[in-house]
Formats: C-alpha cells, sequence, structure tokens
C-alpha cells in the first residue's frame, strides 16, 4: 500500500510540476491504484510511477547514515501521506489506510528514540527501492489487474504515447530503477564521525554541504523544556536556538 501511494502520488507530482493538476487519487485493498490527473506532459506523467518512486527510494537511501535523515525523512513522508489525504485520495479504503499509515509515521518521528528510527527509515527505503524493482515485472504483462479489473500497463500506455514497445519501455525502466538503487546504496552521506563508502568528487564533502545533516542541536521541544525550566528557576534561561489516469502497480 505505502508503495502504491508513492507510486501514484508521483504520477500526480509529475502532472502538477508539468502544468497539469491531481484530479484524484485511488488506492485499493489489493494494493494497486489509480491517479487521475487533468493536463501536464503525457508522456512525463505516465513514466514518473516507476521512476518517481526510484527517485525517491533513492533519496531515502541516501540519507540513512545521517543523523538527522531518517527522522526528518520519515515525518516529511508522513506529511505527505496526511496532506495526499486531505487533498487528493478520494476513495473511503485509500483515504483511512494512507491516513492512519501517515498519523503513525508521524508519532513514531516524533517520539521513537533515534537507535530505533534508524530501522524504520531504512525500512521505508527498502520498501521504496525494492518495490520500483520487483513491480516492473508487471509491465511485460498485456495488461494488469487493477482493483479486479483488466487495465493497461504505464509501459503500454508510454508506448501509445511516445512510440516504442511497451517491453522496450520496461527494459529502459528497469534499467534506470537499478541504476538509482544502486546510487542510493553506494552514495549514501555518511553520518557523524564516519566515512562516506565512495567518493565521487569529494566536493561536497570538503564545502561541508553534510554539516546540516548531521547537525547535533536538541529536538525542539527538549529545547523549549529546558528553557521554561530554566526561567522557572529563575535562571533567566536563554532563548531556544534556531524549520488523465495513471495505471498503479
Amino acid at each position: 500500500i505505502f508503495s502504491t501511494w508513492i507510486h501514484e502520488l508521483c504520477h500526480g507530482m509529475a502532472a502538477i510540476l508539468s502544468g497539469g493538476r491531481i484530479v484524484k487519487l485511488i488506492i485499493y485493498p489489493d494494493a494497486t491504484g489509480l491517479a487521475y490527473t487533468s493536463g501536464g506532459g503525457r508522456g512525463f506523467v505516465i513514466s514518473a510511477g516507476y521512476q518517481g518512486t526510484a527517485v525517491t527510494g533513492c533519496l531515502l537511501l541516501l540519507f540513512r547514515r545521517t543523523k538527522r535523515g531518517p527522522r526528518a525523512g520519515t515525518m516529511t513522508v508522513a506529511a505527505m501521506m496526511i496532506l495526499s489525504c486531505l487533498l487528493w485520495i478520494r476513495n473511503i479504503f485509500g483515504f483511512a489506510m494512507i491516513f492512519f499509515m501517515g498519523s503513525v509515521l508521524a508519532g513514531v518521528a516524533w517520539k521513537l528514540p533515534s537507535i530505533h528510527m534508524r530501522n524504520v527509515y531504512v525500512g521505508l527505503a527498502v520498501t521504496c527501492a525494492l518495490n520500483a524493482i520487483t513491480s516492473v515485472h508487471n509491465l511485460f504483462a498485456s495488461n494488469q489487474q487493477v482493483n479486479g479489473e483488466p487495465s493497461s500497463t504505464d509501459a503500454h500506455s508510454m508506448a501509445e504515447t511516445r512510440g516504442g514497445t511497451a517491453a522496450a519501455w520496461a527494459v529502459l525502466w528497469l534499467v534506470l530503477v537499478i541504476i538509482l538503487t544502486v546510487a542510493g546504496i553506494v552514495f549514501a552521506i555518511p553520518g557523524p564521525d564516519e566515512v562516506a563508502d565512495f567518493v565521487c568528487c569529494g566536493v561536497c564533502q570538503d564545502l561541508g554541504l553534510f554539516k546540516c545533516c548531521n547537525y547535533p542541536g536538541q529536538r525542539v521541544m527538549t529545547r523549549l523544556r529546558k528553557d521554561w525550566n530554566g526561567r522557572e528557576g529563575g535562571g533567566g534561561g536563554g532563548e531556544g536556538e534556531g524549520t488523465q489516469q495513471s495505471s498503479g502497480s
């Protein structure tokens, strides 16, 4: 269900980025879904389902070792799940399930200790990345089942829109998905006092661009609590530091 939601949302985001809009998103109990969009670049919207899921998995994997990445990433995903329910998801099952999952992830990101937070985050990243790979095999079929009904695959829709064969598009997407997944694993941003497994050019590290991902500051509520306790104790505690339709798989 989580991967299906990302797949359909990526179709919708592609429509928005290319000048269109999301009409509605549908998530079914059999882990399939549909994205209804209007306007935008048709080819871009169609290809965004699998490629967008792969890009999301790659980004999640890149930040898995950082201090701030797991908690911030999980909270961002949770916020997007809840927001998509309020704006676009229009069937009861999809709304209830995605809203519930988003609420749980928000609570986890807010309260779970960091040592366990990383495990949850890595689980989301791996689920997303592996689904982008394993679900591509559906594209080689003549059609797929969406909520028990036959539906054209994204690869067939792409072939009709841009030419070529559905198999060719499926193979191309599979190659790109594998490349993005490997990149997310190999080029992971190192955590505090860690060394990167593989350095491309070293420029980002030399410029200190990764420091914000490992900033050791306290959590907001902890800072506010300490500030309040300091004032109550008469110590004058200082201020807190400065936050169309596309088929699913």
